[in-house]
């Protein structure tokens, strides 16, 4: 059992916290006794999370955020300075999937992709780190994705940054260990979200598949969301998310790229990539 010690008492902010594996990870923060900080990009998502936290009894705040834009995250942080405090605990979650052949996606999309996912969390990491590294103490974790390990078909944005992400990460840990910051990658599998209903794909029939694929195969976002604090307590590098749909493919990429890729290319003739048959032209 992880010891809530580092949770209680602290201030978590969580981006993306509207829906999915961010709504999971506030009230799991919460659960846990930190005061939670919730942000995302629809006013209705914050508003429903805001009053879930409250019934509980869990001390929490909501933003309204376009994280890819550094104005608004700026905003953010003088916002939480001025009416919140110090944040302890930072999650930068807040992502969009996409699919597509690589040959079909457009600069808009790719810029799309990369301000979110990539651009978001560095901003986020900017402007809070500085008070980490101040206090000689703090916990930041990163939602990356199985992808980010082991490169999927048809997902090359996608795959392209949380790949980024997960050796931010690696980096991170490496120049924050001389002032006490712990810092993870927490990297999902195939997760019950609104990933597919908020990305973009090539083609509705893509999208319907998309979706009910992760409908009925999904993990459950508050398993995933215990999963993350306890390795972040833990000071875990990497927290796969769950073990067998994330470390076996990765060990795999890891223990022979050639073959992952020659897989991926059989697949990908069939309009398929590992996680399933859904990416038509």
């Amino acid at each position: 059992m992880a010891d809530n010690k580092q949770i209680a008492g602290k201030i978590a902010l969580v981006s993306g916290a509207g829906s999915g594996i961010g709504l999971a990870l506030v009230k799991e923060l919460g659960k846990r006794g930190a005061t939670v900080i919730g942000t995302d990009l629809k006013q209705d998502r914050l508003d429903s999370m805001l009053l879930e936290l409250k019934n509980s009894g869990v001390k929490a705040f909501a933003y309204r955020v376009d994280h890819s834009n550094r104005a608004e995250v700026e905003t953010l942080a003088q916002k939480v300075q001025k009416e919140v405090g110090v944040v302890d605990i930072l999650c930068c979650n807040a992502g969009v999937g996409h699919g597509g052949k690589i040959d079909s996606v457009t600069l808009e999309q790719w810029k799309w992709v990369i301000d979110i996912n990539l651009w978001g969390a560095i901003y986020l990491i900017h402007l809070f780190l500085p008070s980490m590294v101040e206090r000689k103490q703090g916990q930041i974790m990163i939602t990356a994705s199985g992808a980010g390990l082991c490169p999927l078909g048809f997902m090359a944005p996608y795959s392209m940054t949380k790949a980024a992400m997960v050796s931010l990460v690696t980096v991170m840990r490496m120049d924050l260990a001389i002032h006490n910051i712990n810092v993870s990658a927490l990297c999902p599998g195939i997760i019950k979200t609104n990933v597919m209903q908020d990305g973009k794909l090539r083609g509705e029939q893509n999208t319907s598949g998309a979706i009910e694929f992760y409908e009925t195969k999904g993990l459950d976002p508050a398993m995933v969301a215990r999963m993350a604090v306890n390795g972040l307590i833990k000071n875990k590098a990497i927290i796969y998310a769950p073990w067998d749909q994330v470390a076996i493919p990765y060990l795999l990429y890891r223990l022979s790229p050639d073959l992952v890729i020659g897989i991926g290319r059989m697949l990908s003739k069939k309009g398929a990539n590992l996680l399933g048959p859904y990416f038509k032209d």
